[in-house]
This record gives structure tokens, C-alpha cells and sequence, in this order.
């Protein structure tokens, strides 16, 4: 598979009493565009010339939405069984979205390291020709992702997977 141009997303925030706090999330592939999180308006300002959308409370960024679903899960493991479905507010550079996670269950993933336990929970897709975005955490690595697999709707793929020294 072929992917012409680049693209580079970046996340800036704070950690809270409730987890990660997006501030800012930008994206680049000829020009950035970027999403501001206005706490005290409550309000996600786009760089994009789009409407602003409501800050809702443990709203997440495309980047950060992984982290914070981490730290969910490790918080209180025994809340995600399989066949539960995690809903967590996301922001893109030019709308928001509730993004929700049906975890699948625990697997045994191969790493380029060897083989880990990890915990998989996919993506629901959100309208028809939706990406699908597979995520796999990890219990021993405090349940950070180890893996992610996003695929088209056309099947094009981008398989990612930890790679530790």
C-alpha cells in the first residue's frame, strides 16, 4: 500500500484529577489546522473556519483519545468485560464526535519482540465507508497501546505495532 503526502498530528494538554485534558490538537498535511479546547467557555474553537463545538466533559483529541482510554481501562480493569462499549467525546480539527469502543476481549497479539497479552477494544464505525481502528492494550505495560490497526473502507491498512529495544 502507497500513501502519497504526510500528515503530522500533534497533542497538547494537561493530566487532571480525571485524566488527560487536551488544550491543543493540530494537524498538518499541506497546511495545519488546529483545534483549540477552551475550558473556561467550555467551547472547541476550529481553526478551520467551522462552528465551535461544546466542550463536554472528558472530551478527548484523535491522539489523545487512545491515552485516555488507557488509563480508563487500567484504572478499573474489571468495568471493561467483553461486549462493553466505552463513548468518549473526540475532537478533530474541524468537528467532534462521540467516538465508541466495543471492547472485543483479551487476545495474544506478536509483537517484533515476542507475544503480549493485550486487551482489544475496535472502534464503532460512525457513518457508512467509516475507518475501522482496532486498539490493543497491554495490562503489563499499564494498558498503553501495543498495537493499532486502521482500516479503509476501500481495505487499504496501517498496521502499527510497539517496537521496545
Amino acid at each position: 500500500m502507497a500513501f502519497l503526502g504526510s500528515r503530522v498530528q500533534h497533542s497538547e494538554g494537561r493530566l487532571g484529577r480525571h485524566g488527560l485534558h487536551p488544550q491543543r490538537f493540530s494537524e498538518k498535511t499541506r497546511s495545519e489546522r488546529a483545534a483549540h479546547f477552551d475550558e473556561a467557555n467550555a467551547r472547541i474553537r476550529y481553526s478551520a473556519n467551522t462552528p465551535d463545538a461544546p466542550l463536554l466533559p472528558g472530551h478527548q483529541d484523535r491522539l489523545s483519545v487512545f491515552l485516555q482510554l488507557a488509563g480508563l481501562v487500567h484504572a478499573q480493569p474489571e468495568r471493561f468485560p467483553a461486549g462493553h462499549t466505552v463513548h468518549i467525546p473526540t475532537s478533530g480539527v474541524r468537528d467532534s464526535e462521540t467516538w465508541a469502543f466495543e471492547v472485543k476481549g483479551t487476545e495474544t497479539i506478536r509483537l517484533p519482540q515476542g507475544e503480549v497479552t493485550a486487551l482489544h477494544l475496535r472502534r464503532l464505525p460512525r457513518k457508512e465507508f467509516d475507518t475501522t481502528v482496532d486498539v490493543w492494550l497491554a495490562p503489563v505495560l499499564g494498558h498503553l497501546p501495543v498495537r493499532m490497526r486502521l482500516q479503509e473502507a476501500n481495505g487499504n491498512v496501517a498496521d502499527q505495532r510497539l517496537i521496545t529495544p
